[in-house]
């Protein structure tokens, strides 16, 4: 058995592609690991460079484009490490920073998961959107993280260097128990992509598991850090669209009722809010994922009905709103959030 077995699902982007594996075996000290490449029907000449570039990596090759979820799921089904890393494509990395996760869950056996710092591969003195030093959850479903909350992105000034607990790790580099992953049955693949690893740890917290941030542990992702405008429609929709899906399948109580209110009353003010700022995308973005919860809302009540983990009530879900907190009291750092 190996000790890590890193699964990359993976959707065209050649360059990215072959510097993410190459940074891989540049910085890994340890011989017992694998790699595996989920591909989601890349339609350019990733995978043959992949191939002729690193003989030991493992390539799946799915027939169609499953997104994250599935592709990982996929990959898990063909590992066979200790402990499963799942990592974006489009990242780079730090020396030893694989080890130093291991090291971390070797130690901590109530840890289910564990995720690097994860900074912006344009600006690295910038936390990245995807992940920064840990992610939270506030009770409307609404993540944000330590060093990036919306569109502000702190500068790493080692505020967040001590490893914490934190709700979520980031699906740009989350390494798990397999055993745990198992359990649970894999990444939930109605997300198709965004908000699974969320609802994953979730789980993984029913069971009595707890989910850290090991910051001696870095790396660099390709997330935004100018203009968060330039977030395509696609990942607009899927963001809106689950952030429902995970507050429906997984909260414990809806407040006879009221969060749901509530909930909905902030996606009408962020319709407003994106056509005050002619943020088109993101209106139509919104729309859309109201649509399709019409539309299969049932869909979505089935997965609740089934899930056994939403009857465990967790105690560090942020209790107020995180959207409330950004954009009325202006609190535009993790720093200024009051947990408790």
């Amino acid at each position: 058995m190996n000790v890590v077995s890193v699964i990359i699902p993976h959707y065209n982007g050649e360059e990215m592609l072959y510097n993410c594996i190459n940074s891989i075996y540049k910085n890994i000290s340890i011989n017992n690991f694998e790699i595996i490449v989920v591909d989601n029907a890349s339609t350019d000449n990733s995978i043959n460079r992949i191939k002729n570039s690193f003989a030991n990596v493992k390539i799946i090759s799915n027939k169609s484009n499953l997104g994250y979820s599935q592709g990982c799921n996929i990959g898990a089904n063909h590992a066979n490490g200790k402990y499963l890393l799942f990592l974006n494509n489009d990242t780079e990395h730090s020396k030893d920073w694989i080890e130093k996760l291991v090291n971390f869950l070797d130690s901590n056996s109530k840890v289910a998961a564990v995720q690097p710092k994860i900074l912006n591969i344009h600006n690295k003195k910038l936390f990245d959107y995807a992940g920064g030093a840990g992610g939270f959850l506030d009770q409307f479903c609404f993540p944000f993280v330590k060093g990036r909350i919306f569109h502000t992105l702190e500068e790493d000034l080692n505020q967040y260097n001590n490893p914490s607990r934190i709700f979520w790790a980031s699906g740009a580099a989350l390494m798990i128990r397999s055993e745990v992953f198992n359990k649970l049955e894999g990444f939930e693949k109605i997300y198709f992509a965004y908000m699974e690893e969320i609802d994953l740890c979730w789980r993984a917290q029913s069971l009595g598991y707890e989910i850290w941030s090991c910051t001696d542990s870095y790396i660099y992702h390709h997330g935004p850090y100018k203009n968060f405008r330039k977030n395509s429609m696609k990942s607009l929709y899927f963001n809106h669209r689950n952030t429902w899906i995970l507050f429906l399948k997984n909260s414990y109580s809806f407040n006879y009722g009221i969060s749901i209110v509530i909930k909905l009353f902030l996606d009408w003010i962020a319709l407003l809010y994106s056509l005050l700022r002619l943020d088109i995308k993101r209106f139509f973005a919104i729309i859309k994922a109201h649509i399709w919860l019409l539309l299969y809302f049932w869909k979505v009540i089935k997965l609740r009905q089934h899930n056994k983990y939403r009857l465990n009530k967790l105690d560090n879900i942020y209790n107020g709103s995180i959207v409330v907190d950004y954009f009325i009291k202006r609190k535009k750092y993790f720093s200024q959030i009051s947990l408790k």
